[in-house]
């Protein structure tokens, strides 16, 4: 009996262990994903606001263009164009909401 009850306690702590390092696991990539969305996001506002410095001739949409062809390049292609394309509509949003505050 005292090796059945051994058995039993030894797969529970395995079993607990397994499902503690998954989760363990799973909550890092939340994380570090988080961490880079946020970098990223970061990123794109320096891109929006050197765009509009550099290329004031530029209409809107030429300059939301270069701005995401310029956010892509930064990334080293590891985020997406519809990805840039949404931290660049999320930085404009948040600089034109800075600058009607002020």
């Amino acid at each position: 009996m005292d090796t059945t009850l051994f058995n039993l306690l030894l797969s529970l702590i395995t079993l607990v262990i397994a499902l503690g390092g998954g989760y363990l696991i799973s909550f890092l990539k939340h994380k570090i994903g988080s961490e880079n969305l946020s970098s990223y996001y970061k990123m794109a506002k320096q891109v929006v606001m050197a765009v509009e410095q550099a290329n004031p001739q530029l209409i809107g949409v030429d300059k939301k263009d270069l701005a995401i062809k310029k956010l892509v390049q930064l990334s080293n292609n590891k985020i997406s164009q519809e990805q840039a394309d949404i931290l660049i509509e999320a930085a404009i949003y948040d600089i034109k909401k800075l600058l009607s505050s002020n």
